[in-house]
């Protein structure tokens, strides 16, 4: 186990049981330091597992999107013609975004899948 996390959780732990050593002993100094911070790491843990999970749900979101594009470009290519492809690509090109935040690209690349659903 990497030396960052294992240090985070045995300090997590002290300042729980030194918290409540602190009320059982009535030490109001040993309270009013070990709780706050108690407190305070827990809520960063809990902020920083969550940003990871969003981190992992946009990056999956974004790879699948992906996929569909690329096999709608195929799709398109095979049935229409390379020119309708390079045409996709083109406006792909032209809107494209760096990241997968916000969801604006996430929504252009499944066009070319609705647009295929609702075609004759």
């Amino acid at each position: 186990m990497p030396a960052l996390p294992t240090l985070t959780l045995l300090l997590t732990l002290a300042l729980a049981v030194l918290w409540v050593i602190g009320e059982v002993s009535n030490k109001p100094w040993l309270r009013r330091v070990a709780g706050p911070l108690f407190v305070i790491i827990v809520a960063g843990i809990a902020a920083l597992a969550s940003g990871i999970s969003t981190s992992f749900d946009g990056s999956i979101r974004y790879s699948g999107a992906m996929k569909r594009f690329v096999s709608a470009l195929i799709e398109t290519a095979e049935r229409d013609g390379d020119a309708a492809a390079v045409e996709k690509l083109r406006r792909f090109d032209s809107v494209s975004i760096e990241t997968y935040e916000g969801g604006a690209l996430l929504e252009w690349l499944a066009e070319p899948l609705k647009t295929k659903h609702n075609s004759p």
